[in-house]
Protein backbone atom coordinates (compact mmCIF):
# COMPACT_ATOMS: atom_id res chain seq x y z
CA UNK A 1 0.00 0.00 0.00
CA UNK A 2 1.16 3.51 -0.83
CA UNK A 3 -0.13 6.46 1.21
CA UNK A 4 -0.12 10.05 0.01
CA UNK A 5 -0.35 13.48 1.58
CA UNK A 6 -2.58 15.34 1.03
CA UNK A 7 -5.54 13.05 0.49
CA UNK A 8 -8.33 13.73 -1.99
CA UNK A 9 -12.07 13.70 -1.56
CA UNK A 10 -13.84 11.28 -3.89
CA UNK A 11 -15.62 14.15 -5.65
CA UNK A 12 -12.29 15.84 -6.32
CA UNK A 13 -10.90 12.65 -7.85
CA UNK A 14 -13.91 12.35 -10.15
CA UNK A 15 -13.34 15.91 -11.35
CA UNK A 16 -9.61 15.36 -11.75
CA UNK A 17 -10.15 12.29 -13.93
CA UNK A 18 -13.26 13.65 -15.68
CA UNK A 19 -15.15 10.49 -14.80
CA UNK A 20 -18.63 9.62 -13.53
CA UNK A 21 -18.86 9.05 -9.78
CA UNK A 22 -21.38 7.08 -7.73
CA UNK A 23 -21.20 7.35 -3.94
CA UNK A 24 -20.23 9.75 -1.16
CA UNK A 25 -18.38 12.73 -2.71
CA UNK A 26 -16.97 13.74 0.70
CA UNK A 27 -15.19 10.42 1.27
CA UNK A 28 -11.51 11.14 2.00
CA UNK A 29 -9.04 8.87 0.21
CA UNK A 30 -5.29 8.80 0.80
CA UNK A 31 -3.87 5.51 -0.50
CA UNK A 32 -3.75 2.99 -3.35
CA UNK A 33 -3.14 -0.73 -3.14
CA UNK A 34 -4.08 -4.17 -4.37
CA UNK A 35 -7.59 -5.30 -3.34
CA UNK A 36 -6.48 -7.68 -0.58
CA UNK A 37 -4.66 -5.02 1.45
CA UNK A 38 -7.07 -2.12 0.85
CA UNK A 39 -8.65 -0.10 3.65
CA UNK A 40 -11.60 2.29 3.85
CA UNK A 41 -9.44 5.18 2.61
CA UNK A 42 -7.88 3.18 -0.24
CA UNK A 43 -8.51 3.25 -4.00
CA UNK A 44 -8.28 0.14 -6.17
CA UNK A 45 -9.16 -0.54 -9.81
CA UNK A 46 -11.08 -3.33 -11.52
CA UNK A 47 -10.75 -3.96 -15.25
CA UNK A 48 -10.78 -7.75 -15.75
CA UNK A 49 -13.49 -10.22 -14.80
CA UNK A 50 -11.07 -12.66 -13.19
CA UNK A 51 -10.30 -10.05 -10.51
CA UNK A 52 -13.94 -9.27 -9.75
CA UNK A 53 -14.16 -11.54 -6.66
CA UNK A 54 -11.11 -9.85 -5.13
CA UNK A 55 -12.51 -6.38 -5.74
CA UNK A 56 -15.94 -7.33 -4.45
CA UNK A 57 -14.46 -8.72 -1.21
CA UNK A 58 -12.08 -5.82 -0.76
CA UNK A 59 -12.50 -3.18 1.96
CA UNK A 60 -11.48 -0.46 -0.50
CA UNK A 61 -13.28 2.84 -0.12
CA UNK A 62 -13.33 3.53 -3.86
CA UNK A 63 -13.18 1.24 -6.89
CA UNK A 64 -12.27 2.64 -10.30
CA UNK A 65 -14.03 0.41 -12.82
CA UNK A 66 -16.12 0.16 -15.99
CA UNK A 67 -19.88 0.56 -16.27
CA UNK A 68 -20.20 -3.19 -16.79
CA UNK A 69 -18.64 -4.01 -13.41
CA UNK A 70 -20.34 -1.07 -11.68
CA UNK A 71 -23.72 -2.75 -12.16
CA UNK A 72 -22.40 -5.73 -10.20
CA UNK A 73 -21.14 -3.67 -7.24
CA UNK A 74 -24.24 -2.15 -5.63
CA UNK A 75 -23.71 0.11 -2.65
CA UNK A 76 -20.01 0.73 -3.34
CA UNK A 77 -18.28 4.03 -4.06
CA UNK A 78 -17.45 3.79 -7.75
CA UNK A 79 -15.62 5.90 -10.29
CA UNK A 80 -16.78 4.79 -13.73
CA UNK A 81 -14.51 5.10 -16.76
CA UNK A 82 -13.74 3.24 -19.98
CA UNK A 83 -10.13 2.60 -18.96
CA UNK A 84 -9.87 2.00 -15.19
CA UNK A 85 -6.19 1.08 -15.11
CA UNK A 86 -5.21 4.19 -17.06
CA UNK A 87 -7.35 6.40 -14.82
CA UNK A 88 -5.84 4.77 -11.73
CA UNK A 89 -2.30 5.46 -12.95
CA UNK A 90 -3.16 9.05 -13.87
CA UNK A 91 -4.29 9.57 -10.32
CA UNK A 92 -1.13 7.96 -8.90
CA UNK A 93 1.01 10.18 -11.16
CA UNK A 94 -0.81 13.28 -9.90
CA UNK A 95 -0.28 12.24 -6.31
CA UNK A 96 3.40 11.59 -6.92
CA UNK A 97 3.76 14.98 -8.56
CA UNK A 98 2.15 16.73 -5.59
CA UNK A 99 4.34 14.78 -3.19
CA UNK A 100 7.48 15.64 -5.17
CA UNK A 101 8.21 11.93 -5.60
CA UNK A 102 7.96 11.61 -9.38
CA UNK A 103 11.68 12.22 -9.90
CA UNK A 104 14.88 11.66 -7.92
CA UNK A 105 15.36 13.83 -4.86
CA UNK A 106 18.56 15.40 -6.16
CA UNK A 107 18.70 17.84 -9.03
CA UNK A 108 21.46 18.48 -11.52
CA UNK A 109 24.55 16.29 -11.63
CA UNK A 110 25.59 14.23 -8.62
CA UNK A 111 29.05 14.97 -7.27
CA UNK A 112 29.63 11.23 -7.52
CA UNK A 113 29.05 11.11 -11.28
CA UNK A 114 31.85 11.34 -13.85
CA UNK A 115 31.00 13.61 -16.77
CA UNK A 116 33.43 14.30 -19.58
CA UNK A 117 34.29 17.95 -20.08
CA UNK A 118 33.06 17.82 -23.68
CA UNK A 119 29.64 16.37 -22.76
CA UNK A 120 26.69 18.74 -23.10
CA UNK A 121 24.14 18.22 -20.32
CA UNK A 122 20.96 20.31 -20.22
CA UNK A 123 20.71 22.09 -16.85
CA UNK A 124 17.29 20.52 -16.22
CA UNK A 125 18.64 16.97 -16.52
CA UNK A 126 19.28 14.83 -13.44
CA UNK A 127 22.41 12.64 -13.39
CA UNK A 128 22.64 10.21 -10.47
CA UNK A 129 25.61 8.98 -8.46
CA UNK A 130 27.96 6.55 -10.15
CA UNK A 131 26.97 7.57 -13.69
CA UNK A 132 29.69 7.86 -16.31
CA UNK A 133 28.99 10.21 -19.22
CA UNK A 134 31.52 9.99 -22.05
CA UNK A 135 33.09 12.44 -24.49
CA UNK A 136 30.75 14.47 -26.70
CA UNK A 137 27.59 12.98 -25.20
CA UNK A 138 24.50 15.17 -25.41
CA UNK A 139 21.70 14.87 -22.82
CA UNK A 140 18.51 16.86 -23.40
CA UNK A 141 16.07 18.69 -21.15
CA UNK A 142 14.31 17.05 -18.22
CA UNK A 143 16.09 13.72 -18.56
CA UNK A 144 16.44 11.46 -15.52
CA UNK A 145 19.60 9.34 -15.52
CA UNK A 146 19.45 7.08 -12.48
CA UNK A 147 22.57 5.94 -10.59
CA UNK A 148 25.22 3.77 -12.26
CA UNK A 149 24.23 4.40 -15.86
CA UNK A 150 27.02 4.48 -18.44
CA UNK A 151 26.68 6.50 -21.65
CA UNK A 152 29.62 6.00 -24.00
CA UNK A 153 31.18 8.71 -26.16
CA UNK A 154 29.22 10.51 -28.90
CA UNK A 155 25.78 9.23 -27.94
CA UNK A 156 22.76 11.54 -28.08
CA UNK A 157 19.92 11.49 -25.56
CA UNK A 158 16.77 13.49 -26.34
CA UNK A 159 14.39 15.25 -23.97
CA UNK A 160 12.43 13.68 -21.10
CA UNK A 161 14.31 10.41 -21.41
CA UNK A 162 14.49 8.11 -18.38
CA UNK A 163 17.41 5.69 -18.06
CA UNK A 164 17.20 3.33 -15.09
CA UNK A 165 20.14 2.07 -13.10
CA UNK A 166 22.65 -0.13 -14.84
CA UNK A 167 21.81 0.91 -18.40
CA UNK A 168 24.74 0.85 -20.80
CA UNK A 169 24.24 3.05 -23.83
CA UNK A 170 26.78 2.91 -26.65
CA UNK A 171 28.98 -0.09 -25.83
CA UNK A 172 30.69 -1.61 -28.86
CA UNK A 173 28.51 -3.62 -31.18
CA UNK A 174 29.32 -7.33 -31.40
CA UNK A 175 31.35 -7.24 -34.59
CA UNK A 176 34.15 -9.69 -35.38
CA UNK A 177 35.61 -11.19 -38.54
CA UNK A 178 37.45 -14.52 -38.68
CA UNK A 179 40.79 -13.93 -40.41
CA UNK A 180 43.67 -16.41 -40.48
CA UNK A 181 42.07 -18.48 -37.73
CA UNK A 182 41.57 -15.58 -35.33
CA UNK A 183 38.56 -13.37 -34.56
CA UNK A 184 39.47 -9.82 -35.56
CA UNK A 185 37.54 -6.98 -33.98
CA UNK A 186 35.62 -4.70 -36.36
CA UNK A 187 35.84 -1.11 -35.06
CA UNK A 188 32.50 0.26 -33.92
CA UNK A 189 32.66 3.99 -34.57
CA UNK A 190 28.98 4.92 -34.78
CA UNK A 191 26.78 6.02 -31.88
CA UNK A 192 23.37 5.60 -30.24
CA UNK A 193 20.62 8.18 -30.74
CA UNK A 194 17.70 8.07 -28.29
CA UNK A 195 14.77 10.30 -29.19
CA UNK A 196 12.38 12.16 -26.86
CA UNK A 197 10.17 10.54 -24.20
CA UNK A 198 11.92 7.17 -24.18
CA UNK A 199 12.16 5.11 -20.97
CA UNK A 200 14.73 2.31 -20.69
CA UNK A 201 14.73 -0.24 -17.88
CA UNK A 202 17.50 -1.35 -15.54
CA UNK A 203 20.49 -3.25 -16.94
CA UNK A 204 19.41 -2.87 -20.54
CA UNK A 205 22.20 -2.50 -23.11
CA UNK A 206 22.05 -0.67 -26.42
CA UNK A 207 25.11 -1.07 -28.64
CA UNK A 208 26.57 1.66 -30.82
CA UNK A 209 26.42 1.28 -34.58
CA UNK A 210 29.38 0.16 -36.62
CA UNK A 211 29.32 3.34 -38.72
CA UNK A 212 25.99 5.20 -38.44
CA UNK A 213 23.56 5.23 -35.51
CA UNK A 214 21.61 2.74 -33.48
CA UNK A 215 18.28 4.57 -33.11
CA UNK A 216 15.56 4.37 -30.46
CA UNK A 217 12.45 6.18 -31.67
CA UNK A 218 10.30 8.71 -29.85
CA UNK A 219 8.17 7.38 -27.02
CA UNK A 220 9.59 3.86 -26.95
CA UNK A 221 9.38 1.97 -23.67
CA UNK A 222 12.04 -0.67 -23.16
CA UNK A 223 11.99 -3.04 -20.18
CA UNK A 224 14.81 -4.33 -17.98
CA UNK A 225 17.47 -6.72 -19.28
CA UNK A 226 16.97 -6.05 -22.98
CA UNK A 227 19.81 -6.32 -25.51
CA UNK A 228 19.66 -4.17 -28.64
CA UNK A 229 22.46 -4.85 -31.10
CA UNK A 230 24.41 -2.48 -33.29
CA UNK A 231 22.69 -0.63 -36.13
CA UNK A 232 19.20 -1.52 -34.91
CA UNK A 233 16.48 1.03 -35.59
CA UNK A 234 13.40 1.06 -33.34
CA UNK A 235 10.38 3.07 -34.48
CA UNK A 236 8.12 5.35 -32.47
CA UNK A 237 6.14 4.24 -29.40
CA UNK A 238 7.14 0.60 -29.55
CA UNK A 239 7.07 -1.64 -26.46
CA UNK A 240 9.95 -4.06 -25.87
CA UNK A 241 9.56 -6.32 -22.85
CA UNK A 242 12.16 -7.93 -20.59
CA UNK A 243 14.83 -10.27 -21.96
CA UNK A 244 14.20 -9.40 -25.60
CA UNK A 245 17.33 -9.71 -27.73
CA UNK A 246 17.65 -7.99 -31.10
CA UNK A 247 20.64 -8.94 -33.22
CA UNK A 248 22.41 -6.30 -35.25
CA UNK A 249 20.62 -4.29 -37.95
CA UNK A 250 17.13 -5.35 -36.89
CA UNK A 251 14.57 -2.75 -37.94
CA UNK A 252 11.48 -2.45 -35.72
CA UNK A 253 8.58 -0.33 -36.93
CA UNK A 254 6.27 2.05 -35.08
CA UNK A 255 3.90 0.81 -32.34
CA UNK A 256 5.39 -2.69 -32.31
CA UNK A 257 4.95 -4.96 -29.27
CA UNK A 258 7.64 -7.53 -28.51
CA UNK A 259 6.76 -9.70 -25.51
CA UNK A 260 9.24 -11.16 -23.04
CA UNK A 261 12.19 -13.24 -24.28
CA UNK A 262 11.56 -12.59 -27.96
CA UNK A 263 14.73 -13.11 -29.97
CA UNK A 264 15.29 -11.63 -33.43
CA UNK A 265 17.92 -12.66 -35.96
CA UNK A 266 19.87 -9.82 -37.52
CA UNK A 267 19.03 -7.90 -40.70
CA UNK A 268 15.27 -8.43 -40.52
CA UNK A 269 12.35 -5.99 -40.43
CA UNK A 270 9.39 -6.12 -38.04
CA UNK A 271 6.58 -4.05 -39.54
CA UNK A 272 4.53 -1.29 -37.93
CA UNK A 273 2.03 -2.39 -35.26
CA UNK A 274 3.15 -6.02 -35.36
CA UNK A 275 2.87 -8.05 -32.15
CA UNK A 276 5.16 -10.97 -31.31
CA UNK A 277 4.35 -13.32 -28.44
CA UNK A 278 6.62 -14.33 -25.57
CA UNK A 279 9.64 -16.58 -26.23
CA UNK A 280 9.21 -16.33 -29.98
CA UNK A 281 12.21 -16.64 -32.28
CA UNK A 282 12.02 -14.32 -35.30
CA UNK A 283 14.08 -15.56 -38.22
CA UNK A 284 12.50 -13.62 -41.10
CA UNK A 285 10.65 -10.37 -41.75
CA UNK A 286 7.36 -9.84 -39.91
CA UNK A 287 4.67 -8.04 -41.94
CA UNK A 288 3.07 -4.85 -40.64
CA UNK A 289 0.11 -5.56 -38.36
CA UNK A 290 0.93 -9.26 -38.05
CA UNK A 291 0.45 -11.37 -34.93
CA UNK A 292 3.31 -13.86 -34.61
CA UNK A 293 4.09 -16.58 -32.10
CA UNK A 294 6.43 -19.52 -31.65
CA UNK A 295 9.94 -20.48 -32.69
CA UNK A 296 10.42 -19.99 -35.52
CA UNK A 297 7.79 -17.28 -35.23
CA UNK A 298 4.84 -17.59 -37.62
CA UNK A 299 1.23 -16.45 -37.74
CA UNK A 300 -0.21 -16.68 -34.22
CA UNK A 301 -3.43 -18.33 -35.40
CA UNK A 302 -1.52 -21.16 -37.03
CA UNK A 303 0.79 -21.55 -34.04
CA UNK A 304 -2.18 -21.87 -31.68
CA UNK A 305 -3.62 -24.62 -33.86
CA UNK A 306 -0.25 -26.40 -33.79
CA UNK A 307 -0.14 -26.13 -29.99
CA UNK A 308 -3.60 -27.65 -29.72
CA UNK A 309 -2.64 -30.46 -32.12
CA UNK A 310 0.50 -31.26 -30.10
CA UNK A 311 -1.66 -32.26 -27.14
CA UNK A 312 -2.95 -35.19 -29.16
CA UNK A 313 0.46 -36.45 -30.30
CA UNK A 314 0.79 -39.07 -27.50
CA UNK A 315 -2.61 -40.53 -28.42
CA UNK A 316 -1.76 -40.45 -32.13
CA UNK A 317 1.55 -42.19 -31.46
CA UNK A 318 -0.14 -44.80 -29.28
CA UNK A 319 -2.73 -45.48 -31.98
CA UNK A 320 0.01 -45.77 -34.62
CA UNK A 321 2.00 -48.24 -32.52
CA UNK A 322 -1.11 -50.29 -31.87
CA UNK A 323 -1.84 -50.37 -35.60
CA UNK A 324 1.69 -51.50 -36.35
CA UNK A 325 1.47 -54.19 -33.70
CA UNK A 326 -1.88 -55.44 -35.06
CA UNK A 327 -0.35 -55.70 -38.52
CA UNK A 328 2.29 -58.07 -37.22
Amino acid sequence: MKRFTPGFKAGQIAGLLNAEYVGDPELLLDSVSEPASAEASTIIFLEQDKYFPLAEASRAGLIITTREFASRLPGRNLLITAKPYFAFMLLVSKWLELAGASSPAQTGISEHAQVAASAVIDPTAVIGAGCVIGENVRVGANCIIYPNVTIYADCEIGERVILHSGCVIGADGFGFLLMDGRQQKIPQIGNVVIHNDVEIGANTTIDRATLGSTVIGEGCKIDNLVQIGHNCVIGKHSIICALVGLAGSTVVGDYVYLAGQVGAAGHITIGDRAMVGAQSGITADVPAGARYLGSPATDAGIQKRIMVAQRYLPDILAAYRKGEKDKS
